[in-house]
């Protein structure tokens, strides 16, 4: 049910493309990234750009997708995902099946973490998230990324090493536009 309508054709400050050219790109990426899942040749995504222009929306539609083909697929927060790790490295005897949520974050076919950088970041979240998405990479398992921040915003936030990972082993699709939510209530 994905719509172009609410993206416009006009150019965007700064942009060579206009929002929905740009949008047209990005979601035919994720289109053929979620129909060919482990045969595509772009392994991960990292989808960044404001609130409001569809990363979630898209990374639950590839989640879905994916999981019909038969492949194993988590989606969950950052925020959580980073309790789950906290919980299991420090509270392992109150929360025995945080160690699980781990594992599967680590070993599932696709891992989808939504909104990275709405978590407090702290030093074990720093950790955490390099360990994670280095230990993806070395294992050959995919993951998509969706963000508010830029790169070089997340090099800030979570490093360096972790910005040239994410740089160097994902496609970036850069979201442009005005917040969708905010045009359908204006429209309604």
């Amino acid at each position: 049910s994905f719509s172009l309508d609410y993206y416009s054709p006009l150019p965007w400050p700064g942009e060579s493309l206009s929002p929905r050219e740009n949008m047209e790109l990005v979601y035919e990426v994720c289109l053929n990234y979620a129909q060919k899942f482990g045969r595509f040749y772009f392994k991960n995504l990292f989808l960044s750009g404001a609130p409001g222009l569809g990363k979630t929306f898209l990374s639950a539609s590839i989640a879905r997708v994916v999981s019909e083909d038969g492949f194993s697929v988590v989606y969950d927060t950052a925020g959580h995902v980073f309790a789950r790790c906290e919980a299991a490295k420090f509270r392992s005897d109150e929360e025995p099946d945080a160690a699980e949520d781990v594992r599967r974050y680590e070993k599932s076919d696709l891992l989808i973490l939504d909104d990275l950088g709405t978590e407090m970041t702290t030093a074990f979240v720093q950790s955490a998230l390099y360990q994670l998405v280095n230990s993806r990479l070395l294992a050959g398992k995919s993951t998509v990324i969706n963000t508010n921040l830029t790169p070089p915003e997340l090099g800030v936030r979570y490093g360096a090493a972790v910005r040239s990972r994410l740089e160097g082993e994902y496609t970036v699709l850069p979201f442009i536009g005005r917040d969708i939510r905010k045009l359908k209530r204006e429209r309604s």
